[in-house]
């Protein structure tokens, strides 16, 4: 016999569900006082509002897909289990642990738990350096003060900006609003990633795509980039978390699928199911294109998120985008697999132009529209990058840095914007 487990859901102050696990299969009831909400509206399409429970069953999971979808993947998962000293597989005892702060508005209570109360605790950079350096040994927010489930594979902080530059850890119900990366823990394979992601962002939003807010590089003396968190509402100390899902959560998938099932067509369901389907294909295209151009093959589909409210769903800010091309050995970065396959095309080296347009037809562009799109990104990206990597070799970049940075440009962005 086993013991039934259970989170109380909230979004802000509101008590919107609770959340159930019982010998493997989870359940989720809306509160009556949410289901008589004026404002209220469901947690995702695969939630709807209803007075009556929402069951898992052996095959369909909308309930464990979408809770599993806060939780960090991979390596950042696995060290958030040993901490807890639970299985990496027990994703409701993550939830317990580190429901405190997801993305969006969501948190998760035990019932009968509050909030500390906020507040902020100085972070100085012999503190911050500290944390990095523990990596991947500990986590990098302390769990006494702020209990953190981003998802993603790579080990992240959530901290406080103030309008002085200066970084706090945020504690109780106290929102964060920027989240700050170190490097990533495999350096050999994977060099300067704090400065790949700061450029690709940064050269992203000089070619016109929308994206999150990225601080310049901190040195503490170990890299760390800040991006500044879309969903939130207000400034420091007057915020409100924003509810958002990403793309596996609008699908109702479960995050495992988020390579597989990240595909032009995929795409197109999300441009149908947003209020402003003509933006939205236009903007997803550009991320296509914009990655192709850039070498970008991790852009899967928890790489995408979408407000979603009464008013109904929109498309969000771009984040997450660096070159991944360059960490392929030597002569094989042609090779490497794109995010989606783009017409016949399964790798980089073989996309053509005809490829690129046949996406945005799928996507519900006009070829001409698409080819607009294509020749306006090709003529600006290597422009952009070349200004750039200036910008930043006067700024004081390390060698290293700089190495890498033409390595984006000389092995993506010159071969792949020269054949289309």
């Amino acid at each position: 016999m086993t013991t039934e487990r259970k989170l109380q859901v909230l979004i802000n102050t509101d008590h919107v569900a609770n959340l159930f696990e019982n010998n493997g299969l989870w359940r989720l009831e809306y509160t009556d006082r949410w289901l008589n909400h004026a404002y209220n509206y469901a947690l995702a399409p695969s939630l709807p509002l209803q007075a009556e429970p929402i069951i898992d069953s052996g095959s369909e999971r909308p309930v464990q897909w979408f809770f599993d979808n806060l939780l960090p993947e991979e390596m950042a998962r696995a060290l958030l289990a040993k901490e807890a000293r639970v299985s990496v597989d027990d994703a409701f005892a993550l939830l317990e642990l580190v429901g405190g702060e997801s993305a969006g508005a969501i948190t998760l209570l035990h019932e009968g738990e509050t909030f500390a109360a906020a507040s902020v605790a100085k972070l100085s950079h012999a503190e911050l350096s500290q944390r990095i350096r523990e990596l991947p040994r500990a986590p990098m927010n302390k769990r006494e003060r702020k209990r953190m489930s981003l998802a993603g594979a790579q080990h992240k902080m959530l901290v406080v900006l103030d309008a002085d530059g200066q970084l706090y850890e945020p504690i109780g119900q106290t929102p964060s609003t920027h989240i700050l990366k170190p490097e990533h823990e495999r350096r050999d394979d994977y060099w300067f990633t704090v400065r790949n992601e700061w450029f690709t962002m940064t050269l992203a939003d000089r070619c016109g795509l929308n994206v999150a807010h990225v601080e310049p590089v901190r040195y503490v003396p170990e890299a760390c980039y800040l991006v500044r968190r879309f969903d939130r509402s207000g400034k420091f100390p007057q915020q409100q978390r924003v509810h958002v899902l990403d793309a596996c959560q609008l699908l109702g998938m479960a995050a495992y699928r988020k390579y597989r099932d990240s595909t032009v067509a995929t795409l197109r369901i999300l441009v149908e199911a947003s209020r402003a389907k003509a933006a939205t294909a236009l903007a997803l295209y550009r991320w296509l294109v914009f990655n192709y151009f850039v070498g970008n093959g991790d852009a899967h589909l928890k790489n995408l998120s979408f407000s979603y409210s009464p008013r109904g769903i929109g498309l969000l800010p771009h984040y997450d985008l660096l070159s991944t091309v360059i960490y392929e050995r030597v002569g094989e970065h042609e090779h490497a697999e794109l995010s989606q396959p783009l017409g016949n095309a399964r790798y980089f080296g073989d996309v053509t132009r005809a490829d690129l347009l046949a996406a945005g037809e799928k996507l519900g562009l006009s070829r001409a529209i698409a080819a607009r799109e294509i020749d306006r990104l090709a003529a600006s990206i290597g422009e952009h990058s070349l200004t750039l990597i200036a910008e930043v070799e006067a700024a004081g970049a390390s060698p290293g840095e700089l190495r890498m940075l033409r390595q984006i440009h000389y092995l993506a962005i010159q071969p792949f914007t020269t054949r289309i």
